[in-house]
């Protein structure tokens, strides 16, 4: 009979351990909960930023209107500070991305308050939105938008292949949209007319980009999560990349309703 050593029992036995199915199977369980978790936290920040947009915006465009109403007489002046507060606001968001980015890179501090006064001035922006364009056809939109949104997470989360030369893809849309907008600005100029039919075809264009970008991020996310590696900050700037894709997307599907409802009317 042929013996083992105590230290070969000891290597079967750990192998053995090791590539146990229970065991196995129990791991396989805490990544995919791991992973849900960390996905679900991305899309958590996400809501939370798009529903102070939300508010912000419903809120500051009710207190325009209702001054506009009370103080008629002085609508210039009203109108003029209105102007005033929105471009100020632009250039806040610019300077607001730039520290986010900045702040990501070093990766020193959370982004949470940057994060959170970027979607406060995208909300004072759109409040302008709320002033001017029926809040039915906005939530039209939003809701538009949000289907949009899920089944580019379905496609992104349930592809099984590599995404990465999906880039190809866009930078190809990149610079073809360039290119065409470009083409169209020159005729613009050169003769006073544009060309509506380019014109539309660079929006179509312009949206299937974001519906390209929007699926890679996703994919992205859903990467970044199976390693483990979405700590707080990056779940954050995560959760601000696509927060700042469905604020695109909405701006583009309610580009297309005014469009078709104006064709409507005529």
């Amino acid at each position: 009979m042929v013996e083992i050593s105590e230290e070969d029992r000891q290597l079967f036995h750990e192998g053995v351990a090791y590539s146990s199915p229970k065991g196995e199977v129990k791991e396989k369980k805490e990544k995919k909960s791991s992973t849900a978790f960390s996905i679900a936290k991305v899309f958590g920040y996400m809501a939370v930023a798009l529903l102070i947009t939300t508010a912000v915006a419903f809120g500051v465009g009710a207190l325009i209107s209702s001054i506009f109403y009370s103080d008629f007489h002085n609508e210039g002046k009203l109108l003029t500070t209105y102007f005033v507060i929105l471009i100020v606001s632009a250039i806040a968001l610019f300077i607001d991305v730039i520290v986010i980015h900045f702040m990501v890179a070093r990766d020193k501090h959370s982004i949470m308050v940057p994060g959170i006064i970027y979607a406060v001035l995208i909300g004072v922006l759109f409040s302008m939105l709320t002033i001017i364009i029926d809040w039915r056809l906005l939530g039209m939109a939003f809701g538009i938008t949000a289907l949009t949104f899920v089944l580019m997470g379905l496609i992104a989360f349930l592809s099984k292949g590599n995404m990465a030369p999906l880039l190809i893809v866009i930078m190809g849309l990149v610079i073809g949209i360039g290119v065409l907008s470009l083409v169209h600005w020159i005729y613009a100029i050169a003769t006073g007319t544009i060309i509506n039919g380019l014109y539309l075809g660079i929006s179509i264009a312009v949206f299937a980009l974001l519906m390209f970008v929007t699926i890679y991020d996703m994919w992205r996310i859903k990467e970044i999560a199976e390693q483990g590696a979405m700590s707080k900050n990056v779940a954050l700037y995560s959760a601000f990349i696509i927060y700042v894709d469905f604020i695109n997307i909405f701006i583009r599907i309610l580009y297309f309703l005014l469009i078709i409802l104006s064709k409507s009317k005529k």
